[in-house]
């Protein structure tokens, strides 16, 4: 019998293992998200189907063990789901109330368990595969790589057709990983990029997307403050989705195209401006950006999770036109993925050595997250909230390269925000995204939201 070869953990899956370890609700580590039809799904097949991408996609067959007091991990040869729930739901509630129940515990990934299928006729007679997932394997973009992947042998194994190209393992991009992890001089000059970064930023301040509407944030901020308390224990989120029209959505994809600039850099320093421009022009802020690091073919083609954070201080300055700051953002964005090597650690060493904040408190505002897939006809991609989350905003902007539409995931801190901060920040970024799309030579400062 082979031995079995034990990995350490990824950058990507130590920033998960930081946010599990410092939230007293571990259900942070779990991602739900489901793909949803209103053709009939054949149950049996999606079965086969299943146990064929889990064949297929090693990142769904990792298993968790301590040694030496450290997590490590390895590939199993052969999982198997024997008895995939098959559930149907008669109204909303019942739907509602069985996502709030599985929710609430965080997936067993110690003890085995990566992954949970659901297969679900909805209220609505729809036919959806759910999955609960561990963010240690899987990141959105993951996900979707293993829907497509489902869905693309389902439709082979029901019309008797030949198998998809197979997805790119994870265990090839785990030793790649550990390589630049393990690099010392790699991750000394990376530190080095960042340390003067911040040296050189200017501090940055809270910037949530309640503006002045919460009383939290305002008690604070009568008392000097620049940040706000990280909520570790009462951090009870919401989610709510919203769409941006599809015309506007072309012009985005028109005008990066155009401008040779990043739909996501677009998306992103809109939001940007956006949370300036409710909270009285604040010139400095600190989001953080949770990239895909999918730079390579081969990476693009992997469900294992790749994601890494990083702060990215942006000041915004007023007077200059959009299209300028717009092109400067996006080269600093491109050097901080350069420089994706410094670990979520020593991130907040550099943080509270240069701006003097501690780890337990925000300085963010958001953190961001720029998805794009590319789903087959016919199937609908949902994503829902954990209900717990240390930052006061996630937000992710789910791109369908197919179907050229966008939809934006926001789950936020309820006590910070409400659903009306949500959809007023919307407006307000869809109000900007509109702006500049009209005039790209806009200056900043002539943006209008309204307050």
């Amino acid at each position: 019998m082979e031995e079995k070869k034990y990995y350490q953990t990824t950058l990507a899956q130590d920033v998960v293992i930081l946010q599990t370890k410092y939230c007293i609700d571990k259900r942070v580590v779990n991602i739900l998200a489901s793909m949803s039809s209103e053709k009939p799904l054949d149950f049996d097949t999606l079965d086969k189907a299943f146990n064929l991408v889990v064949e297929r996609n090693d990142c769904l067959r990792i298993k968790f063990v301590k040694k030496d007091k450290q997590l490590m991990q390895y590939f199993d040869d052969k999982v198997e789901f024997n008895n995939i729930p098959r559930l149907e739901f008669g109204i909303e509630k019942e739907f509602d109330a069985f996502i709030s129940k599985i929710r609430k515990s965080p997936i067993k990934y110690k003890k085995g368990v990566v992954v949970e299928p659901y297969f679900i006729k909805t209220h609505d007679n729809k036919y959806m595969v759910l999955l609960k997932v561990c963010h240690l394997v899987l990141d959105l973009y993951g996900i979707n790589v293993i829907f497509k992947d489902l869905f693309e042998v389902y439709n082979a194994l029901l019309n008797n057709t030949e198998m998809p190209e197979k997805p790119v393992q994870f265990e090839t991009l785990i030793q790649k990983d550990l390589e630049k992890k393990n690099d010392t001089e790699f991750t000394q000059k990376n530190i080095e990029f960042y340390e003067k970064y911040t040296s050189e930023s200017e501090r940055p301040c809270y910037a949530g997307l309640h503006g002045d509407n919460s009383k939290i944030w305002l008690k604070k901020k009568a008392k000097g403050r620049i940040g706000t308390k990280m909520f570790l224990i009462n951090c009870h989120t919401k989610g709510y989705c919203h769409t941006v029209d599809k015309s506007i959505v072309d012009r985005i994809a028109d005008y990066c195209t155009t401008n040779k600039i990043s739909m996501a850099h677009f998306v992103f320093y809109a939001m940007n401006i956006c949370s300036s421009k409710i909270n009285h022009d604040t010139p400095v802020m600190a989001p953080l950006e949770l990239s895909n690091c999918r730079g390579t073919a081969q990476e693009k083609k992997c469900a294992g999770t790749k994601a890494q954070s990083a702060c990215c201080n942006v000041k915004i300055n007023f007077d200059e036109q959009f299209n300028t700051e717009l092109s400067a953002f996006s080269k600093n964005q491109m050097k901080l993925y350069r420089h994706m090597g410094c670990s979520d650690k020593d991130m907040q060493m550099l943080l509270y050595k240069n701006y003097k904040y501690s780890f337990l408190e925000s300085i963010y505002g958001m953190a961001f997250s720029f998805v794009p897939f590319a789903m087959p006809e016919g199937l609908d991609f949902a994503i829902y909230s954990n209900e717990k989350c240390a930052l006061p905003a996630y937000i992710g902007v789910l791109y369908d390269i197919n179907k050229q539409e966008m939809q934006i995931a926001y789950d936020v801190q309820t006590k910070l925000t409400t659903e009306q901060d949500v959809k007023d920040y919307h407006d307000n970024l869809v109000r900007i995204m509109t702006q500049v799309l009209d005039n790209p030579e806009i200056l900043i400062k002539d943006i209008k939201v309204e307050l």
